[in-house]
């Protein structure tokens, strides 16, 4: 199994033994606390700031919003491929019908073109050094552990239910024993979400698939500058925890330029975003300077550099790059 796949496997790994937040139960016997661990953890970001969408380029193309499939193709041209056009429009109206509607939004996708790349960048690197290993809780202290070996300071953003496919936020579940200090990521998040109109991250409940919890994972491990998240099947659900940065991991900016040429081909494959902005913010978080026109980004960094090509709709259409030592 690749990497890639491991990491969207993390929706089910192995069941932990400490309590979690949904559960109104006492938490099980609190992991001993090191130093620093129980201190308060302060937001990496503004939650009032405005996205920092860089400048548009003149003449380059908009990427077209989710609700605006292509339209069909006209039913008497004489082409014979209409119908197969016309399969295609249908098919990506019922995905785009599908989605719930707190994803099925233009400023959600922009938000995570943003954040998207250097949160997915990090990811690896935390999925490397967890691997394989089983999990567990201490809400009660802000502990998530590996294994028997690692132990990660964590804010809960909140959690998933089986049964109802509904997320909750950390700060609408009452009946949580998390401390606030523990929680204030969520809260920061809330009012981020409140100053960019993301239903996603102000309403206390939301209908979602599984696979959307990725979603409010890598806008928030992003915007905090987390070392990771984590998705934990405790049984009835899924535990969503962010992992602190003061972690010792790696720095994902100093670290593997070659890794853009992987993970935006990862990240384009499996959400829906701005292709644009995405390499307009995860570019520069790696040390790249661009130069930008309407249709293609040059990235250099030092002797390196990175082509980035864009089709008449803003859509990526190739990717290379020349990489040295």
């Amino acid at each position: 199994m690749g990497l890639w796949q491991k990491l969207f496997g993390w929706l089910n790994p192995s069941a932990p033994t400490a309590t979690h937040a949904d559960n109104a139960t006492s938490p099980g016997p609190a992991t001993p606390v090191e130093p620093g661990f129980g201190t308060a953890h302060e937001p990496a970001f503004d939650p009032q700031a405005q996205l920092d969408s860089p400048a548009a380029i003149p003449g380059a193309p908009v990427a077209p919003h989710l609700d605006a499939p292509a339209q069909p193709a006209d039913a008497g041209d004489s082409n014979p491929q209409p119908d197969l056009f016309e399969a295609a429009a249908q098919a990506e109206a019922a995905r785009v019908a599908a989605l719930p509607a707190v994803i099925n939004d233009p400023a959600l996708r922009d938000a995570l073109s943003v954040y998207a790349g250097m949160a997915w960048d990090r990811q690896i690197d935390f999925a490397e050094t967890v691997g394989d290993r089983s999990w567990s809780a201490d809400t009660s202290q802000g502990l998530i552990q590996f294994g028997d070996d690692l132990r990660f300071r964590m804010q809960v953003l909140g959690s998933y239910s089986f049964q109802s496919g509904t997320w909750q936020w950390i700060w609408a579940n009452t009946q949580a024993e998390v401390q606030p200090a523990f929680t204030e990521v969520a809260r920061q998040l809330l009012g981020f979400g409140n100053a960019q109109q993301l239903a996603l991250f102000t309403q206390p409940r939301s209908e979602l698939r599984e696979q959307d919890l990725h979603t409010i994972g890598l806008i928030a491990a992003g915007a905090d500058e987390s070392a990771g998240y984590y998705l934990g099947n405790y049984g009835d659900g899924i535990l969503l925890a962010l992992i602190d940065p003061a972690q010792g991991l790696p720095h994902a900016a100093n670290s593997k330029p070659e890794r853009v040429l992987s993970v935006v081909p990862q990240l384009i494959s499996e959400f829906e975003l701005n292709h644009r902005l995405l390499l307009q913010h995860y570019l520069p978080a790696k040390g790249f300077a661009l130069e930008e026109g309407a249709a293609q980004i040059t990235a250099t960094r030092g002797a390196s550099s990175i082509t980035a090509k864009f089709d008449e709709q803003g859509r990526l259409s190739g990717l290379t790059g020349n990489l040295k030592p």
